[in-house]
């Protein structure tokens, strides 16, 4: 298996930075899209020796080290051929901690760890996860203990499935297939039921958690060496409150987000002895800030992140301040942001990437002040050939403030195109952001206008914004959010009114179907990609390990119980309306939007006779992941948006 991985490498290598040599045609291929990334997730180890990365191998991401100072040294360290690896971390300078589901959509993360240096790489199974009838165990790192190098910090809910506890492994021991368990496995929190998140400070201490009881959220903390909690804070879990971000370097106080006597979420100080809020460390006027930057070498706060119409970071050191405006200069138009240092902060993996670049890695080497180039991202793609993403704003028709972003063919002037209306999923706390999206540059890259508008409910723009999309507004003020994005764009000469399309995943192909049922006149086509159709049924078929959010669902979405509002907000009661062709995408193995919602739906076009497309894969869950599967997808995708706008 090495040597094949490593043959495959090798012509990765040859053939890969010339790829566009071997195109027939100047159209873009729908793979180079959708393929893996060549690399991703470069990090240093921490002795900055070694480089680990995800490299795409027979279309699976797999791991390889090489060493720093000679990139043509390498080991490839996996060799999936069904599965992709997840995310991973050096957890020391020998032994490297990756996830993977190996459940075929259905989001049960088992951990993994291989060592590196060795003839032939190990890979040990640490904790094993699986969907079972209880539901779905999962597994997630929690604390990668950098100064306790050879054990972790997990979040496992084998013993109860609503609510994980939390548990130090060994990373020298594997699990037991038979018994279900890691011998090294030491309970050090476990869950009353009702704890949604765990604190644990640098030391690897827990010293807080934020439980929530239907709609009554506290903030629990303890002391070192104390064993029982104390209440620092009840509150409903709608209203203002804080959210523990992590511990000051000398595990005295936190850094949290809050948005007490304000709308919008600003980064405080805060002292537990107290449970005051201290210092504001940073605020913005518009949209909410709870990204931190940290030195574990310095033992400080560098700077924030936030992302406002494009992604923002501001440094309080000086020294890291005047690092990244020297790096901005020199990748002039691009965003810059350091992707992984080693322990002494000496070395550092930076990316450097826009809206038609997906990135480019480099190594930067602090003490001799020096940049070499580690990788493209995707070197196959020319971003002289991929549309720019422009961010927009403007007035709903009950004057809230929507931003967007629209992204036009490269080749363009820009008006009277046919156009893409591309909800978000979540829809709740989430948001488009402006960066590289593949479906945006491919659907542009075949001649369409891409709108991405943040519509009430979407996160990142305060409390007020997004509670105005609570309770009975699926449908509705919503739906309206997204009508009113392609009226204006129509308005403004983009968009040509007798060609919109609306493609959108999750909560998206909900707004796809619930755009095709109430506003039917307005489009000539829909893709519903793993979308809600009944949302009655959403609360009917939740997870398992949901289910102690059910209560908060339905405040944000509204009561299940009430018929007339399930009815009135599920496309699946207005089939009938539908005057356009619909595409029909799901994961046969889709544990959040199950089956039956496309199911049902196809059920009802048969009867009324409507057009439609249908693909299934039975191996898939809640969006495709594997390559065959999605480029298989939009190639079918192109030919129905050819076919009918």
């Amino acid at each position: 298996m090495n040597i094949l991985t490593k043959s495959l490498f090798a012509l990765i290598i040859l053939f890969g930075m010339n790829a566009d040599l071997f195109a027939t045609s100047k159209q873009i291929p729908v793979k180079d899209f959708f393929k893996n990334p060549g690399y991703s997730q470069l990090q240093l180890s921490p002795n900055g020796k070694y480089l680990a990365a995800l490299i795409d191998v027979l279309d699976r991401r797999n791991l390889i080290v090489m060493e720093t100072n000679n990139l043509a040294k390498y080991e490839v360290l996996t060799g999936f051929k069904k599965q992709n690896v997840g995310s991973f971390f050096w957890a020391n300078d020998e032994r490297i901690v990756f996830t993977m589901d190996s459940s075929n959509g259905m989001e049960a993360l088992s951990l993994y760890t291989v060592e590196h240096g060795k003839k032939k790489p190990k890979i040990v199974q640490l904790l094993g996860a699986e969907p079972t009838t209880r539901g779905v165990v999962t597994a997630s790192i929690v604390s990668t203990l950098p100064e306790e190098p050879n054990h972790i910090i997990v979040s496992y809910n084998r013993r109860y499935i609503k609510a994980p506890d939390l548990y130090k492994v060994a990373l020298d021991s594997k699990w037991n297939g038979k018994k279900k368990r890691n011998h090294s496995m030491k309970l050090i929190a476990e869950n009353p039921g009702n704890v949604e998140g765990w604190i644990v400070d640098h030391d690897g201490d827990v010293r807080g958690a934020i439980s929530v009881d239907e709609l009554v959220g506290k903030f629990l903390y303890k002391d070192k060496n104390e064993k029982e909690f104390k209440t620092l804070a009840t509150y409903n879990i709608f209203d203002e409150h804080i959210s523990p971000l992590g511990f000051t370097y000398d595990n005295q106080k936190m850094y949290v987000s809050s948005n007490i006597g304000r709308d919008r979420n600003a980064i405080y100080e805060f002292d537990p002895k107290t449970a005051k809020l201290g210092n504001l460390i940073y605020e913005h006027d518009e949209v909410d800030v709870s990204g931190l930057m940290m030195s574990r070498k310095q033992k400080k706060l560098l700077g924030v992140s936030y992302t406002a119409d494009y992604p923002e970071r501001v440094y309080f050191d000086v020294k890291e301040k005047q690092l990244q405006a020297s790096l901005e200069k020199i990748f002039k138009g691009k965003r810059v942001s350091t992707a992984s240092m080693d322990k002494e902060e000496k070395l550092r993996v930076i990316v450097a990437y826009d809206e038609t670049d997906p990135g480019t890695y480099y190594l930067y080497d602090g003490v001799k002040n020096k940049i070499s180039l580690l990788a493209k991202v995707m070197d196959w793609l020319n971003p002289e050939q991929l549309a720019k993403m422009k961010p927009f704003r403007f007035k709903s028709r009950d004057g809230l403030t929507l931003r967007g972003y629209v992204s036009v063919p490269r080749e363009s002037n820009g008006k009277n195109l046919p156009l893409i209306i591309n909800p978000h999923g979540g829809p709740y706390g989430v948001r488009d952001s402006w960066g590289f999206n593949p479906e945006v540059q491919f659907l542009a890259s075949r001649g369409y206008a891409v709108a991405q508008v943040n519509f009430r409910g979407s996160g990142g723009y305060g409390r007020k914004f997004e509670q105005a999309g609570y309770d009975g507004k699926w449908g509705a003020e919503m739906q309206h959010d997204i009508t009113d994005t392609v009226e204006y764009l129509i308005s403004q000469g983009i968009a040509d009114p007798d060609r919109i399309c609306i493609f959108g995943a999750s909560y998206g192909g909900y707004a796809t179907m619930a755009g095709l049922t109430f506003t039917p006149d307005l489009y000539k086509c829909g893709i519903n990609n793993v979308g809600v159709t009944d949302v009655g049924l959403l609360f009917d078929t939740l997870p398992k390990h949901w289910e102690n959010g059910r209560k908060a669902l339905e405040n944000r979405i509204g009561d299940p119980k009430d018929a007339k509002l399930m009815e009135r907000m599920s496309p699946l009661a207005h089939v009938k309306n539908i005057k356009a062709p619909v595409f029909i995408i799901h994961g046969r193995r889709d544990i959040r939007v199950k089956m039956k919602h496309a199911d049902l739906l196809r059920s009802e076009l048969d009867e009324l006779g409507k057009e439609y497309e249908w693909l299934v894969k039975n191996k898939e869950g809640h969006g495709f992941r594997k390559v065959e599967n999605k480029v298989e997808m939009y190639e079918k995708v192109e030919k129905f948006l050819s076919k009918h706008l």
